[in-house]
């Protein structure tokens, strides 16, 4: 009995197709891309910017600390103390509390390595008036690297065995919020004199000059 070409055109079509699907899978089993998608949420985190009282942003090499004081000021006080530039503190603050998320996966705890949690680049933890405490964790870059994996107030951590943990997939802003530098998060220190210090200066300069008539100074020799 022979086939006729057009059937074993589409038998061999049919099969080629198959193959490309399988291949396909295996690769999106190896990338945490493959990782079931979760429920999407409004923003990383639902308290009010107004609502922190503490910052702390853990960046493995130095710790930074920050406190609200009560004008609603912000207060540097590790690894020194300072006063805070407002806009680095909004800026990071900011990104926790209005961005929303590029999407949801959730990721196995033995993965914690390919998404960059083994070594994370940094902790965020912030303390609410109330003293309610949430964190923030920093991992690698998604597969694109346009964009970074964050796990938020996970439970245990690290990783425990046999546990997923909701992976949030953010814009590069968080990172470049919690790695700026150390600098920028002061508020520069005016480095122009006080009012008045440089009239003060004429005047003492001008003491010993000649007088409006030209005549020399009291105590001041008379040329020969």
């Amino acid at each position: 009995m022979k086939f006729q070409r057009s059937t074993l055109i589409l038998v061999g079509a049919a099969f080629l197709l198959g193959a490309g699907v399988l291949i396909a899978e295996s690769q999106r089993s190896q990338s945490p891309e493959s990782t079931t998608q979760a429920e999407p949420r409004g923003s990383i985190f639902t308290f009010e910017e107004t609502d922190v009282a503490t910052l702390t942003v853990d960046r493995g090499d130095e710790t930074l600390i920050f406190e609200r004081g009560d004008d609603g000021s912000w207060q540097m006080t590790a690894p020194d103390q300072a006063l805070a530039e407002p806009g680095a503190v909004a800026f990071l603050l900011s990104r926790l509390t209005t961005d929303s998320p590029l999407q949801t996966v959730t990721m196995p705890a033995d993965q914690a390595t390919d998404f960059g949690f083994t070594a994370p680049v940094g902790v965020v933890t912030v303390t609410l008036q109330d003293g309610t405490a949430h964190k923030l964790i920093l991992g690698g870059p998604d597969f694109s690297g346009g964009a970074d994996y964050v796990v938020v107030d996970p439970a245990p951590w690290p990783p425990a065995e046999g546990q997923d943990y909701p992976v949030l997939v953010v814009t590069r802003d968080v990172a470049n919020g919690i790695n700026r530098p150390l600098d920028e998060w002061k508020l520069p220190v005016e480095t122009l004199a006080p009012e008045g210090t440089q009239n003060e200066s004429s005047s003492a300069g001008d003491s010993g000059s000649p007088g409006s008539d030209g005549a020399p100074a009291p105590g001041t020799p008379a040329n020969p």
